[in-house]
């Protein structure tokens, strides 16, 4: 934990609280995923890199992880995604890895000299971002024709262990709900991070129809501290979530209109127990395996 933590730009004040939380979860995924030390590894979607650097931990010294993202260099906050990135190239696990601006078509594109192909690409907490279930299939057809070996996917599983994360299972419906109903696109300051949302079975069949096979799968709770779930759960009836709804004329709509109430219903029901903070919602991992 010491070395992730010297190697990742953070505010020290937030480190029980956020940071650490954080890299408990990745670090669980890792162990979950059991990717083999030593593997070249593509990082999809990785941000401001907190999954490189446990995949970086995880493939020891003679690994080599590739993340991408298609971020703004000035996206994110409290530290940029350059600001970041920057960090971590200049600690200790910074010659491990090695950051690209660029989306899947292009890298694998760019990549077809390495004399080195990937052993396994890893989508975590990404896939919740892309537009459409389109253009999920998209990613796992141009790594099934990359010939990646192995898929490590981790994502929310719309799941809930226990009734703290009952609202931000509604959230996200709440969320996913919106994005298919509006008519622009989510672009600039209108990113929100949860879009199509595709269930874990959604995810499997998807990826099934390029060949991928599921090796091994399951859930994780993840670390009570982790507030993806409260700050979701925030989110959905925040002003700026009920302008973005008045933007695109969707204040009547009655399906998205259920879908919010569900969420302030679940949340006064629990306040009578003391309940203030959500929990996040259980997460679904998988390891896939593309046929031969």
């Amino acid at each position: 934990m010491d070395t992730l933590l010297a190697s990742y730009l953070h505010d020290e004040r937030a480190r029980e609280s956020s940071v650490e939380p954080k890299f408990l979860h990745r670090l669980a995924l890792s162990d979950a995923w059991q990717i083999d030390p030593g593997s070249r590894v593509l990082d999809v979607g990785c941000g401001q890199g907190e999954s490189s650097l446990v995949l970086a931990v995880a493939t020891g010294p003679n690994g080599h992880i590739v993340g991408i993202d298609t971020a703004p260099p000035d996206y994110g906050g409290p530290y940029t995604v350059a600001q970041s990135q920057k960090h971590i190239k200049a600690s200790i696990l910074g010659d491990q890895i090695e950051f690209r601006r660029a989306d899947i078509a292009s890298l694998l594109r760019d990549d077809r000299d390495s004399n080195r192909p990937f052993d396994c690409a890893v989508l975590c907490h990404c896939l919740w971002y892309f537009p459409s279930h389109d253009a999920i299939s998209e990613v796992f057809r141009l790594l099934a024709d990359a010939k990646v070996r192995y898929l490590c996917l981790a994502e929310y599983g719309l799941r809930a262990s226990r009734p703290a994360q009952v609202p931000h299972v509604l959230a996200a419906r709440a969320q996913s709900t919106f994005h298919a109903l509006r008519k622009s696109a989510a672009t600039g300051v209108r990113e929100p991070n949860v879009r199509s949302a595709p269930t874990p079975e959604e995810i499997v069949s998807l990826a099934g129809q390029f060949g991928w096979r599921e090796s091994r799968s399951g859930y994780l709770q993840p670390p009570q501290k982790m507030r993806d779930g409260d700050l979701e759960v925030r989110f959905v009836s925040s002003p700026l979530f009920q302008g973005w709804i008045r933007e695109e004329g969707l204040e009547n709509d009655e399906s998205l209109a259920a879908a919010i109430q569900a969420v302030e219903q679940s949340t006064q029901a629990l306040r009578p127990e003391g309940m203030v903070k959500w929990d996040t919602m259980d997460v679904f991992w998988a390891v896939l395996e593309l046929e031969a």
